[in-house]
């Protein structure tokens, strides 16, 4: 039956076009590295999904908007062009946070879900990222001097290694996490945001596609651990432990203790 039944969507879809078809309307809002391919991948072809949609675009408008060479209604109209452009079910994308509020407030109907990861295995998995995929994009340096980069700071004698390996200090990254995963929390009413941790996508897989309003014989369990990095390094296992403690506890524990109670420290994290 559910295949009769995907078989009769597709050609409805085909027929009217994925805009005037689409049943539902859902952004992951999550930092990098916390589970948006996942969230992308999980569902069948049979789902309008996307991963990381026109992020050049998106980081050039955001860009243009904050530096007023757009104005506010210039960026809404280019964010429903999109939409009708992309007519997606699933976006998810990191980059979702640099339009939040006007995804937010220019759909009423969208849902959000974010992903969360706690911070010691995040901030492993991107300094990974880094030494794995480096960009030389300018406008991907330039964002990630944005994100990361808290103007004057420089880099402690016990994260030298991060220096060495061409990252940021760590206060940035910490700080970073907290930011994206609060201002998501702030901006989104609780009505319309599922948060799901990271470690915990599979098992509420199907909770996610009904949060979404999507069918549950869409989800492929299979596909909700995607994009598993190849550089195994632990990077964050050569800072200076106590140096590594403070500063979490400066930056993240409120959030950590809300949604990971029970990782106190660095050993106490997944890998």
């Amino acid at each position: 039956m559910d295949f009769i039944a995907d078989h009769a969507f597709r050609v409805k879809r085909l027929c009217l076009g994925r805009l005037n078809v689409r049943r539902t309307q859902l952004y992951c809002v999550s930092v990098a590295k916390s589970g948006t391919h996942s969230i992308c991948a999980m569902f069948s072809r049979n789902v309008a999904a996307h991963h990381e949609p026109q992020a050049s675009k998106m980081m050039e408008m955001f860009f243009a908007w904050r530096d007023r060479r757009i104005s506010d209604r210039e960026l809404r109209e280019w964010i429903h062009a999109r939409d009708r452009e992309l007519a997606l079910e699933v976006d998810s994308s990191w980059f979702n946070i640099l339009i939040l509020n006007s995804l937010a407030g220019e759909f009423s109907r969208a849902r959000f879900v974010l992903t969360i990861r706690d911070c010691y295995s995040w901030a492993n998995s991107e300094f990974r990222r880094v030494l794995n995929r480096p960009s030389n994009e300018p406008i991907r340096v330039k964002m990630r001097q944005l994100l990361y980069g808290n103007a004057g700071a420089v880099h402690a004698p016990e994260e030298q290694v991060l220096q060495t390996a061409g990252l940021f200090p760590l206060t940035g990254y910490l700080a970073r996490w907290t930011a994206h995963n609060e201002i998501v929390l702030a901006t989104i009413p609780p009505e319309r945001l599922l948060v799901v941790r990271t470690d915990q996508i599979r098992d509420r897989a199907h909770e996610i596609a009904d949060f979404a309003g999507l069918p549950r014989h869409t989800v492929r369990l299979h596909r909700t651990h995607e994009y598993r990095n190849p550089v195994q390094r632990q990077v964050i296992r050569e800072i200076d432990r106590n140096f590594l403690e403070g500063k979490v506890a400066q930056h993240c524990r409120p959030l950590m203790n809300r949604f990971f109670p029970e990782i106190k420290t660095l050993d106490d994290a997944k890998l």
